[in-house]
């Protein structure tokens, strides 16, 4: 197994950065008590969900297992994880969005704080982790590191992108063009298993053969 950093590890951890600066910034603050542009969701709630898809690595990021037999990807673990519950009515999403609220209860400042402190020991800790290693994640899901940051990198571009169009102001503008290939590869990937790879590649190129829209999520 090999310790070198990989491309995806490069591009989470400069989506984490970008992340980091959003939940310190004067416009989230100041929008904090206000409805955002994700249905069921205060900013307050958004930038509490946003933090999470870093938070929660640090703790998954050291259950290791031997189980390579069941691991699946990224597009995997999505559809595993958000099944077919309802976006916005079912228990599944009424949980996250508790715990949304519930990571973001102290206020923007003490948020910003928790998530930079463990942006920087992940800074230091991933680096030295074999991206092929095999972790055990939310819903007891095998994935190896990479997959899993893969995931985290869909969950940080999305909601950094719904607070920038909660707040009126565009966090977005200095990611990576690599973490938007790396976030539609897993998109494109998540639409295949939910509806078929030809009716994707007819909503793709084909639209008067597939009219209606092909979504991943």
């Amino acid at each position: 197994m090999s310790t070198k950093p990989t491309s995806v590890l490069n591009t989470f951890l400069a989506v984490a950065r970008q992340v980091e600066a959003t939940l310190d910034s004067n416009a989230l603050k100041e929008g904090w008590k206000d409805p955002s542009a994700l249905e069921g969701y205060t900013v307050a709630g958004l930038a509490g969900h946003l933090a999470r898809g870093l938070l929660t690595v640090e703790n998954y990021i050291g259950a290791f297992t031997d189980d390579t037999t069941h691991a699946t990807d990224a597009a995997g673990y999505i559809v595993t994880v958000l099944g077919t519950h309802d976006p916005i009515d079912s228990d599944f999403h009424r949980t996250v969005r508790a715990r949304s609220l519930e990571a973001a209860s102290n206020g923007p400042t003490s948020l910003a704080r928790e998530y930079k402190e463990v942006r920087q020991r992940l800074s230091e800790r991933l680096p030295h982790i074999p991206a092929d290693e095999t972790i055990q994640v939310l819903q007891g899901v095998v994935v190896t590191v990479e997959e899993y940051l893969r995931t985290r990198l869909v969950e940080l571009v999305i909601h950094l992108d719904d607070l920038s169009v909660s707040v009126g102001q565009d966090f977005t503008k200095d990611l990576p063009q690599e973490a938007y290939k790396e976030v539609a590869a897993v998109l494109a990937q998540v639409a295949v298993l939910r509806n078929g790879g030809l009716n994707v590649i007819r909503g793709l190129a084909r639209r008067e053969r597939h009219i209606d829209p092909v979504r991943a999520l």
